[in-house]
């Protein structure tokens, strides 16, 4: 068997802790997957006049955990992960298509729980209970728009793949790519930063953990902890990205404070959308070199911001209206 064949299928579950056998969709766009079971278990230590490694073993728990990577993302699949990660979006509009998303600040969000089947024909297997605990978006002025992460999930079973169609998507390119850095106070996605930055790197950790209790051997329920982030921009130095490095170095009991906003448009079709509110907590190296251009790493770790009312915001704008 052949790596190349493996596909990875997805269904919506109703509830956490029930699987959906039957996959309604294709996520063609992943380039990796890989999945891994987790079994806790113990060889029990037993005197019974043996030099023997044990006479019994026991399975405490099983789960299972996961990562993946998008290489080049569409402004349709992206909702997947950010539906798995976030709390589901309604989406609005009559076509294009729109969603918001959030990171919590007081409630707790409600995720969308999936079932996978990964595989090829004969050899599939169901991972159910499935969502992202970490995810990293990404993006270069010579590349689209990557995605990956950690997934987290229940049993893994074997399982079966449908017959289902690629889907339609269109890519983010680096040329759709706009920045802009605003002051604290300001408003996010009004000062446009042009031929400065190269790429940029999102990374989103929702701090989640599955748990079972007295009964079960498998999870059954699920929380999510604070949450955290941290936003990554290389910077051509110039007069203009200088600014961020004498606030931060020339600072004497003050920390950079900065909104971001990343965004990637298709004509009025298609929309990635990223609002991030940081403070710079480390000092940069000085300096980094890309193909002997002077430049420097702006990191962000995500903070809340009033002005913004949170510390991250994410919305698209799709041709999707219903995620299978």
């Amino acid at each position: 068997m052949l790596n190349a064949h493996n596909v990875l299928q997805v269904a919506k579950q109703i509830s956490f802790g029930t699987a959906v056998t039957a996959a309604t969709a294709k996520l063609q766009n992943v380039s990796s997957f890989s999945l891994n079971p987790d079994l806790q278990t113990r060889a029990l230590d037993q005197l019974r006049g043996t030099l023997a490694p044990t006479h019994q073993s026991a399975l405490d728990f099983y789960g299972s955990n996961a990562t993946f990577e998008v290489s080049d993302e569409t402004f349709e699949d992206v909702n997947y992960w950010l539906d798995s990660l976030f709390s589901v979006a309604a989406p609005g509009g009559s076509g294009p298509y729109t969603r918001a998303y959030a990171a919590p600040t007081t409630a707790e969000v409600t995720p969308r729980f999936n079932t996978f089947q990964w595989g090829q024909t004969n050899e599939v297997w169901q991972m159910q209970d499935a969502s992202l605990t970490t995810v990293t978006l990404s993006g270069s002025n010579n590349g689209g728009v990557s995605v990956g992460g950690s997934i987290m999930g229940g049993k893994v079973v074997a399982g079966s793949l449908q017959s289902l169609s690629d889907r339609a998507g269109t890519r983010m390119t680096g040329c759709m790519a706009a920045l802009a850095i605003d002051a604290w106070d300001g408003t996010v996605g009004t000062t446009a930063i042009s031929s400065s930055a190269f790429s940029w790197e999102l990374t989103i950790n929702a701090n989640r953990q599955y748990r079972s209790y007295l009964g079960s051997c498998t999870p059954t329920a699920w929380n999510d902890q604070k949450w955290s982030g941290q936003l990554r921009l290389s910077l051509e130095l110039n007069d203009t990205t200088d600014d961020y490095l004498i606030a931060i170095l020339g600072a004497t009991n003050a920390i950079l404070q900065r909104q971001v906003e990343i965004s990637y448009t298709n004509s009025t079709t298609g929309l990635l959308q990223i609002q991030f509110a940081g403070h710079s907590m480390q000092a940069p190296q000085l300096f980094t070199d890309r193909n002997g251009v002077m430049t420097y790493d702006l990191v962000l770790d995500g903070v809340y911001n009033p002005t913004l009312s949170n510390w991250l915001k994410i919305d698209t704008t799709s041709a999707i209206d219903v995620l299978a």
